[in-house]
């Protein structure tokens, strides 16, 4: 382990929680994970904190647990993104550079020639982080990081079964999102990033209320449920 013990812990468990490592009712124990990082339990404990504070985690009676949400709070945390990623739309189309339209552009291009759902989905990702980064404004970039993984925790993504094509929608958003940025049209750009957060929660929305509900009727299901 390097010298930032606590910081390696927090990267490598928030990337385990932002792509579904753990069952929802499996306790993360800092002794159990201090054991498996080799390392002592204080920076385990700072780790855990931290994933706390990003509303990832709640403390439970042996460790820590995936932070239960109630409905109106998943709906809240979209409603937020939703403000933030127009804001750093509308901001991105004042300030992107050449070299932020140029890579917009390339993932546009590369995620419409992929054929691979889980392929395009990892392309999109970078997309939107490419809108933020031509925002040019790291306080909106930071706090999106942090809800952005409260979504993926809360209301994970569920590739579609049909294929690279059923992403049809959200190729016509990126284009109109992009052209916005690239006219400077900022009003434009942030209507833009709007609908396409709708259409975004919207289809999250409906996969989460699929699985709740296969949760509920699978004979081994608990009161808890999957959330």
């Amino acid at each position: 382990m390097t010298a930032n013990a606590r910081d390696t812990v927090y990267r490598t468990l928030l990337e385990r929680l932002t792509h579904g490592h753990y069952d929802s009712e499996t306790p993360l124990i800092p002794q159990v994970l201090s054991d498996e990082f080799q390392v002592s339990r204080t920076p385990v404990r700072e780790a855990l904190a931290l994933l706390e504070n990003d509303g990832l985690l709640a403390s439970g009676k042996r460790g820590f647990e995936i932070r239960r949400r109630t409905d109106e709070e998943i709906l809240e945390i979209f409603e937020t993104r939703a403000i933030l990623e127009s804001s750093a739309a509308y901001a991105a189309a004042t300030r992107a550079t050449p070299i932020d339209l140029a890579r917009l552009q390339d993932l546009h291009d590369r995620s419409q020639a992929s054929t691979d759902p889980a392929e395009v989905r990892r392309i999109f990702n970078h997309f939107h982080d490419a809108v933020r980064n031509a925002a040019h404004n790291r306080t909106i970039t930071a706090l999106l990081r942090t809800i952005e993984a409260q979504v993926k925790v809360s209301a994970p993504w569920t590739t579609a079964g049909g294929g690279a094509r059923e992403f049809g929608p959200s190729y016509a958003e990126h284009a109109t999102l992009l052209d916005a940025i690239r006219t400077g049209d900022a009003v434009a750009a942030r209507t833009a990033s709007l609908s396409h957060s709708a259409h975004d929660r919207d289809t999250r929305v409906s996969q989460l209320i699929v699985r709740m509900a296969e949760d509920l009727t699978a004979p081994d299901s608990t009161a808890a449920g999957w959330m």
